[in-house]
């Protein structure tokens, strides 16, 4: 079976989170029924998908995925089916109802909770990553230079009404500065990887015997530094989205320097502009979380940023 990309219908008949999960029971069930499937228990459900465990016909384990349909993860099956050494399998796939049928991971513990040491966990990802590195990305996928592009001009737009709170939070030079460099780390073209797109640690599961798997893929072609900002972020993380916050409410950034250093080099990824990357996809989060109205998430994003700002000029 060759994988395609999800059908742009579907975003327009769903336009928000609350119309998919109104109906989102209703596509499930129809799934398992075209599908032949029995369900199982859900691993759990929200504003990006659905999954269930499911038995096929033939009594075979499998994961039934309903996706939330949104831009960024249109190209998930051609990411999961090009990264197929790394990933479950696809075994079937409907476009228009952004539906997967996947191979099940057992023991399926995502890396984040499997409570294993920090170095231990970040190098786990770092290994991976440079497996991932084999894989061949198809020529359609959108590329990570046209995407943060438009991120970029998406987030200026939103600069002059949030210039006050940037200024209040102690980060409006900083956004301003990550805001320039994205231009000039697209500028650079370097690499033509497959990325993942979304490398934090609870898309990483245990699949036994020592051997870990990535899940949720929002792939893009482009430079592999960018992948890896929510690995070392969200390793040993607290409430601010970064691990080793300090008695003042800051993070230290020598301790996230450390998870940088670890992660890169299990990866043999530039640690530089792994840095650069993460301040820019931080500074990014500040003024999108700050519009959508998370004003708590964006203000630990934006002490974030602070400790990302420090590590990058390190």
């Amino acid at each position: 079976m060759e994988c395609v990309p999800h059908e742009d219908a579907a975003i327009e008949v769903y336009p928000s989170p609350d119309d998919w999960a109104a109906a989102a029971q209703e596509i499930v069930a129809t799934m398992v029924h075209r599908w032949d499937l029995t369900a199982g228990s859900a691993f759990g459900g929200g504003v990006t998908g659905v999954a269930l465990s499911v038995t096929q016909a033939d009594g075979s384990p499998a994961v039934l995925k309903v996706g939330f349909p949104h831009p960024e993860g249109k190209w998930e099956a051609v990411g999961l089916q090009s990264l197929a050494a790394c990933s479950p399998a696809v075994l079937r796939q409907d476009p228009w109802t952004w539906s997967l049928l996947l191979e099940r991971v057992r023991p399926g513990t995502p890396l984040q909770t499997a409570g294993l040491p920090a170095q231990e966990a970040l190098e786990i990802g770092g290994r991976l990553h440079l497996s991932m590195a084999a894989a061949a990305p198809p020529d359609s996928l959108p590329r990570l230079d046209d995407a943060m592009q438009d991120y970029a001009t998406q987030a200026r737009s939103r600069l002059d009404s949030e210039l006050l709170w940037l200024e209040q939070q102690g980060v409006a030079d900083l956004v301003e500065s990550a805001l320039d460099d994205i231009e000039r780390l697209v500028s650079d073209s370097v690499g033509n990887s497959l990325l993942h797109g979304d490398f934090n640690p609870g898309n990483i599961l245990d699949s036994g015997d020592g051997q870990w798997l990535t899940v949720d893929p929002k792939p893009l072609i482009g430079d592999r530094a960018y992948d890896l900002w929510p690995l070392i972020s969200q390793i040993g993380a607290n409430q601010l989205g970064a691990p080793y916050v300090m008695a003042d409410g800051s993070i230290d950034p020598s301790r996230l320097e450390q998870h940088l250093v670890i992660a890169t080099a299990a990866a043999e990824c530039d640690a530089e502009r792994t840095a650069r990357w993460a301040s820019a996809r931080t500074a990014l989060s500040v003024t999108w979380l700050r519009e959508a109205g998370f004003e708590s998430r964006a203000e630990n994003a934006a002490v974030a940023l602070q400790a990302w700002a420090s590590v990058s000029a390190l």
